[in-house]
């Protein structure tokens, strides 16, 4: 009987080992840290996203078909302890659980990232799919009343192994790809990276302080960079000429800089991380405006430095981010002239926070 069984066994062993896999799809319970996916409900087939391509705090999060939209595309970011946050590609904002609610039908929504455990989820495995349990109700998500409409609304529910609780994650994002000389995104033009990773080539440099290393990444006047992520080395990262709007950038290991303000104009960074910085983040070397919304920032010296002994204006703003273990300070400045206004933002650990910045403007911020 047991040499009967083992045979059976081996035979089973053997089908499963030559069953075809389907291409892009996760692994039943897992993520990539900082993988793009598409999230696609069991019962109806159609795709979580933030309905209507929302950026505020508390818009809907719904099931629509599959039309390839940054709204329809969300990144997951290890926290810990087995859980993700699940991070919106076009707005930046966090999937959670509204108001803190442990009700059934409990609300899903965007919100800032704050990094609370109503935003926090664990990738369970059910039956081959996954359901999304949060960290703080218990609770799974699902299409409410196993809808199969398009705009149908996302809630949590106790656990019941209903098909409209189970979602498959579909990877959009190939291997990352080595770069030898930098990509340059010319005047009006939009370069989707579809979530890929970028590694700098030996000719771009090695990812360490040295001052000679090239940009990944050059953007010109009126340039449009998103949906990209930078992996190690990054040699100097992004450089950026005139006003120019970047969205959903990660950088997993900082390198030199993780970009660099080369030629005067506005800078609007919405939505990423960075982390991983033996110096600082962010380089301004000629006069500008810089936004930076939604964004996380770990482990570095500064946050932002303008380049020392430069006189010139900068105005730094900076919404809903989340700044941590910083060494020395959030902006670092030499000039009387430049100015900071940070509003809705956490931070921690950040040194003296503002040096030698004198026009400084905070409201609504939490120091954790």
């Amino acid at each position: 009987m047991f040499k009967r069984g083992l045979s059976w066994l081996l035979i089973v062993a053997l089908v499963l080992s030559l069953a075809p896999l389907v291409p892009g799809t996760a692994n039943a319970a897992a993520a990539d840290n900082h993988g793009l996916y598409k999230i696609i409900n069991r019962h109806s087939g159609q795709a979580l996203e933030v309905y209507n391509w929302a950026h505020e705090n508390g818009a809907n999060v719904s099931q629509w078909p599959d039309l390839g939209g940054d709204n329809q595309l969300w990144r997951f970011v290890i926290v810990g302890g087995g859980y993700y946050q699940i991070i919106n590609a076009n707005s930046g904002r966090a999937l959670e659980v509204y108001g803190w609610s442990t009700a059934d039908g409990g609300n899903i929504v965007q919100y800032q990232n704050l990094n609370n455990h109503n935003q926090h989820w664990r990738l369970e495995d059910s039956g081959g799919y996954v359901q999304l349990k949060n960290r703080y109700s218990g609770k799974v998500a699902e299409v409410y009343e196993f809808s199969s409409a398009s705009g149908a609304n996302i809630v949590q529910w106790t656990d019941h192994e209903g098909a409209n609780q189970q979602w498959t994650l579909v990877k959009v994002s190939p291997n990352a790809t080595t770069v030898h000389s930098t990509i340059v995104v010319k005047a009006g033009e939009v370069y989707d990276g579809k979530g890929r990773t970028f590694i700098a080539g030996p000719a771009l440099g090695d990812g360490s302080q040295s001052e000679s290393q090239k940009a990944v990444f050059r953007l010109e006047h009126g340039a449009t960079l998103k949906n990209v992520v930078l992996g190690s080395p990054a040699a100097d990262g992004i450089h950026t000429y005139g006003d120019v709007y970047l969205s959903n950038i990660v950088w997993t290991d900082i390198g030199e800089d993780a970009l660099t303000i080369k030629g005067a104009g506005t800078v609007t960074l919405n939505g990423g991380a960075a982390y991983n910085g033996d110096d600082k983040v962010f380089q301004i070397n000629a006069a500008s405006r810089f936004n930076l919304y939604n964004f996380v920032a770990r482990n570095a010296g500064k946050l932002i430095r303008q380049n020392g002994g430069t006189t010139f204006k900068v105005d730094v703003f900076i919404d809903s981010c989340d700044i941590s273990n910083m060494n020395e300070a959030i902006f670092r400045t030499d000039s009387s002239s430049s100015s900071v206004t940070m509003t809705n933002t956490l931070y921690s650990n950040v040194g003296r926070k503002w040096i030698g910045v004198t026009r400084v403007t905070e409201q609504n911020n939490t120091a954790y």
